[in-house]
């Protein structure tokens, strides 16, 4: 998630409850297991009642994955922007996908204890990849906005970019649920960091195979 650099007091506590939440839940489930995680519990863990709970998240599973609305702020989408002459795009929309839908930093592991629960809980694959759907209005305009500094569509329309960025979202979304995916089911032991370079590897190989 990108979050505004200037939030005010209600929303800079609203970001506090929402983030213990998450972090309760994680605590939770990797210690007790997911049947044993419950929405009272998480609750009690974070120090806020069950209906406060349910104003930020649907469900529990929402809450250990982190799964909620995205912002993206014009200066963070800026600097993903200029990643692409450097980086190339396929690069820089697989980076910017994983800045998106990964945890916020509430603390150091929290994206390495999201990918082992979802190891030891591979259910919760198809939960966290509904959150593609529910990201697909945010992302896409933000993935527009790289397609367009690409110099090999600068003269499309932009009915044209919109098309492209839909189907370079469509490459890239799916090469990071084929990586962790690859992670969750793997028997070694895999560094969380490697996800963006074996995402980036299998967008890759399909665009050189297929031109």
């Amino acid at each position: 998630m990108i979050i505004e650099p200037c939030l005010g007091l209600r929303d800079r506590k609203r970001l506090e409850t929402r983030l213990r939440l998450e972090d309760a839940a994680v605590t939770l489930v990797l210690r007790d297991g997911l049947d044993h995680t419950t929405v009272d519990a998480i609750s009690e863990l974070a120090d806020v009642s069950p209906r406060t709970f349910f104003n930020y998240f649907d469900s529990k599973d929402a809450a250990i994955l982190g799964l909620r609305q995205v912002e993206i702020a014009a200066t963070e989408l800026h600097g993903h922007c200029d990643r692409v002459a450097e980086h190339g795009l396929i690069d820089s929309v697989i980076h910017l996908l994983l800045t998106v839908i990964g945890p916020p930093s509430t603390r150091p592991t929290m994206k390495q204890d999201r990918l082992e629960i979802v190891r030891r809980h591979p259910q919760l694959l198809t939960t966290q990849l509904a959150q593609f759907t529910q990201l697909t209005t945010e992302v896409t305009g933000a993935v527009a906005a790289l397609v367009a500094r690409d110099v090999r569509f600068a003269s499309d329309s932009p009915a044209e970019l919109a098309a492209s960025a839909e189907l370079v979202l469509a490459l890239c979304g799916g090469a990071v649920r084929v990586a962790v995916k690859e992670w969750a089911e793997a028997e070694a032991d895999g560094a969380a960091d490697q996800l963006e370079s074996r995402a980036i590897s299998l967008a890759r190989e399909v665009t050189e195979k297929l031109s």
